[in-house]
């Protein structure tokens, strides 16, 4: 296909200024407007990103290694001076606050709450003891992740360093929930999972937005991550190259060729084909 046929989707104004009706939209639960972010003063990772996320939604962030995704979520958390990086320009409100420059345990303490990479559990404390050290001893929050998670409840008093990866990973989103996030944060939650429990952990997903919690979610599994969100943004370079609704995202010639390995007319791509192929996106041009 020429390039001339497959339009670009323009990536939001970073300005977050007003819509083409020529009025403002209304605040969405979380915005990132504009956000740059570098490291150590010298890496330029997130170059002028807009993300919205409505209230009750799930949004997904896609994109390759190293694109900026997880900057993306160490800026909203408040991280990035751990990993030597700061915010040089715009700004990210949550709820009508502003978090730009917030600790993290404000953010938290604001309804944020985010499960990392990797998992990160207590692995020499039992389950249980790991939700409790996120609850403060909230026995109702407790009882309540036991009950979406009954594998967790059957293994409470076992330490958590023997549980499964996707024990694991339950336990991981378990504790982000002990706190009674309105945000919950999901960074590469189907990381080194088998597809049975990938199936579990993104039906546990869907089952927590159903129930109030509203849902960001970096995946690179990028067929789940559409199956599940409303909206996607694609980030590449630290830049968003291309926002829409799931479906529009799933239908994208170039979404399909680069990250869902098909073709046009769900052909999928032959491996030779693929390690040899010119990227030539079209938001590239």
């Amino acid at each position: 296909m020429a390039e001339a046929d497959h339009p670009v989707t323009p990536a939001p104004d970073p300005s977050g200024g007003p819509s083409a009706t020529g009025t403002a939209p209304a605040p969405a639960l979380l915005e990132l407007t504009g956000v740059e972010v570098t490291y150590q003063n010298v890496i330029h990772a997130l170059r002028g990103i807009t993300i919205r996320v409505e209230d009750g939604a799930i949004v997904a962030i896609l994109g390759p290694n190293g694109a900026g995704k997880t900057t993306a979520l160490r800026a909203l958390t408040g991280l990035l001076d751990f990993h030597q990086g700061d915010i040089v320009k715009g700004s990210i409100r949550f709820d009508g606050h502003d978090l730009t420059s917030l600790a993290p345990a404000r953010i938290v303490g604001l309804g944020v709450a985010q499960v990392m990479e990797g998992r990160r559990i207590f692995a020499t404390m039992t389950v249980e003891e790991n939700l409790r050290a996120a609850g403060f001893g909230d026995a109702d929050a407790l009882d309540e992740v036991m009950s979406r998670f009954p594998r967790l409840a059957e293994r409470r008093r076992q330490l958590a360093g023997f549980l499964s990866g996707g024990e694991q990973q339950m336990l991981a989103i378990g504790r982000a929930l002990m706190t009674r996030p309105r945000l919950l944060v999901l960074d590469e939650p189907s990381l080194g999972l088998a597809p049975l429990l990938v199936a579990s952990i993104a039906e546990a997903i869907s089952d927590i937005r159903d129930t109030g919690t509203t849902v960001l979610l970096v995946e690179q599994n990028t067929a789940v991550a559409l199956d599940l969100a409303d909206h996607g943004y694609v980030i590449e370079n630290g830049r968003v190259v291309m926002d829409a609704d799931s479906r529009t995202l799933r239908e994208d010639p170039d979404i399909m060729e680069f990250y869902l390995g098909r073709k046009e007319g769900g052909e999928r791509h032959h491996y030779a084909d693929v390690k040899h192929y010119r990227r030539r996106k079209r938001w590239l041009s």
